[in-house]
């Protein structure tokens, strides 16, 4: 059988091509094919990029990660390290744990969609925040978790008590309470 050479598209969304014979491309299509199998990286972002329109160039200026490295994960050559995952997907707004390995929602709520359940709360004092969960079964407020309040002690970020800490985190959020 004799293989006819061809040019194919090097990347989604990219007017870059390259020329292939037909036993090369049947190649890298069992190398793609292998790559979504085990892990459907190359296939979720794909599907990121063609949804949403990017270039290559986009997303390499977006993240500072180079278009070969980025056609090389595309075409699941090359598996992708954990920081340009969170890299991309933060540049398209998904979900990283979606993006890697399809684990959890692929759209990441925005930080509007997460307050606004809330919106009542930032009228609330420490004290009446407390009060408010507490009685609802709760020890802690539903977005601003105990570890990370203690975290942030340990960092010396705040001094604040918890219940003072979720006040002033929920004020900021909403931009009703200045930092100091």
């Amino acid at each position: 059988m004799i293989s006819s050479a061809r040019k194919v598209w090097v990347f989604p969304c990219s007017a870059e091509t390259e020329t292939r014979t037909d036993s090369e491309d049947f190649k890298v299509s069992h190398l793609i094919i292998g790559s979504c199998a085990s892990s459907g990286f190359s296939h979720r972002l794909k599907a990121c990029l063609y949804g949403f329109g990017y270039t290559r160039q986009d997303i390499s200026m977006g993240t500072g990660i180079a278009e070969q490295v980025l056609a090389e994960y595309a075409n699941g050559t090359t598996q992708p390290i954990l920081s340009d995952i969170e890299k991309i997907a933060r540049f398209v707004h998904v979900n990283p744990a979606w993006l890697a390995f399809r684990i959890g929602e692929k759209k990441l709520p925005s930080e509007a969609e997460l307050i606004t359940p809330y919106l009542n709360d930032a009228d609330l004092t420490a004290e009446q925040l407390e009060e408010k969960y507490c009685q609802a079964g709760k020890n802690e407020h539903p977005l601003f978790k105990k570890t990370t309040w203690a975290f942030s002690i340990g960092e010396d970020d705040t001094v604040l008590k918890y219940w003072a800490w979720v006040a002033f985190r929920i004020g900021r959020a909403l931009s009703k309470r200045s930092p100091h």
